[in-house]
């Protein structure tokens, strides 16, 4: 008789952690992607021309600005609201009082998400000269509790999904980078320290020097640098990328003009 082969006991096999989807390799970078670093204009009014540019001053990218303070002043009324409302239930349920502590909670919920439709969803095209080459789309209906986006090329081809939750705007600003069908994070974009973003919030848009930078992390490294505050060479928004990073740098430069194009 055949020797059967050995079996897993199935209680280590229940145990056992789900693989991972494998992580797509981007292709070799052309046209502007063969760069490492990307100058960005800021405080450009919306519906106008942003370009992106090299180290030595030429254009490699444009597209159409999307700054809007509506949307700053949802985002925060919206998470002023979902804290008041949350602090309002928990004292309710603590004196006892659990239906109007529920109510509270759906008050809030209500209200945030109202505030959230009055905001435009965010779309935006770069362009190489006359070529699209990236583009950007609001997936979500509304930014409430989370907005997620999708990069993908013109031709429809996706490259990744960037996700942030409305909380992060009350301490350091968070994306996730997801990939197209999984919804776990290979990677993020966060503030440098909590003490800058909380600087930047209150002083940032009175000068630069108060404005925190972000930091990139994509498969548990550092990938790229978005320098928001002036470096001694003077140098702002710019978007500084590791030549031996694995992320894709069609989603790092898609990572950034959300960043510096819609971040309060």
């Amino acid at each position: 008789m055949l020797d059967e082969p050995p079996t897993e006991p199935l209680e280590s096999l229940l145990l056992a952690p789900a693989p991972r989807r494998p992580t797509p390799i981007p292709g070799p970078p052309v046209g502007p992607f063969t760069c490492t670093r990307f100058h960005f204009m800021s405080g450009i009014p919306a519906g106008e021309t942003v370009s992106v540019r090299d180290d030595a001053g030429e254009v490699l990218l444009h597209y159409r600005s999307f700054a809007s303070v509506t949307a700053v002043v949802a985002a925060v009324m919206a998470a002023i609201v979902i804290v008041s409302g949350g602090a309002a239930a928990a004292f309710l349920f603590t004196e006892g009082r659990i239906v109007p502590a529920g109510i509270a909670l759906l008050l809030a919920a209500a209200f945030s998400v109202m505030i959230a439709m009055l905001v435009p969803q965010t779309n935006a095209t770069l362009y190489d000269g006359a070529q699209p080459v990236i583009t950007i789309a609001q997936q979500s209906s509304i930014s409430i509790p989370v907005v997620t986006f999708l990069i993908a090329t013109t031709d429809g081809k996706p490259l990744a999904r960037l996700r942030k939750s409305v909380l992060s705007r009350l301490g350091r600003n968070r994306w996730s980078i997801l990939p197209v069908a999984d919804e776990r994070p290979l990677g993020e974009a966060i503030e440098e320290s909590l003490s800058r973003a909380i600087v930047r919030k209150v002083l940032g848009k009175f000068s630069k020097r108060y404005e925190s930078n972000v930091v990139v992390r994509y498969l548990d490294r550092a990938a790229a640098t978005i320098v928001r505050r002036p470096t001694e060479q003077g140098e702002v928004d710019v978007l500084d990328i590791d030549p031996e990073s694995p992320l894709d740098r069609r989603v790092a430069v898609g990572v950034a003009t959300l960043i510096l194009g819609s971040e309060p």
